[in-house]
């Protein structure tokens, strides 16, 4: 497996990662899997590891996915960033596609919108 493209889970709920790694699993997808319980060890592990692609929250404390993203821009431009956020108001979607998110995936989700999402990301 270490062909496989690494993605990291920033999340500060627990329940949220456990989920999510649940679900990837299940979608035949062959991932390395890293996780980051807020948006300061995110951006470590992502300096550390360059990921292919960040689920990332958009409300976490230290560091909220909007700056995350703004430094994975500056820092690990080659890695694709989706937000997955249970705040799905279209100002919000907007201001974090036009910060560089190729996707966004609202909370709750569905295991189907998981696979398309990365599916759809790793492609781009």
């Amino acid at each position: 497996m270490s062909d496989a493209p690494t993605l990291l889970l920033v999340d500060d709920d627990n329940f949220v990662r456990r989920i999510l790694k649940d679900t990837l699993a299940e979608t035949g997808i062959e991932l390395r899997l890293l996780e980051a319980s807020d948006g300061e060890e995110g951006l470590a592990i992502a300096a550390r590891e360059k990921p292919a692609l960040m689920f990332l929250d958009l409300f976490m404390p230290r560091r909220s996915g909007l700056e995350v993203l703004a430094a994975m821009k500056q820092t690990s431009p080659g890695t694709r960033v989706l937000i997955i956020s249970s705040m799905d108001a279209e100002p919000v979607v907007e201001q974090a596609l036009a910060a560089g998110a190729v996707g966004f995936v609202g909370k709750p989700f569905h295991p189907l919108e998981i696979a398309s999402a990365v599916r759809q990301a790793l492609a781009q």
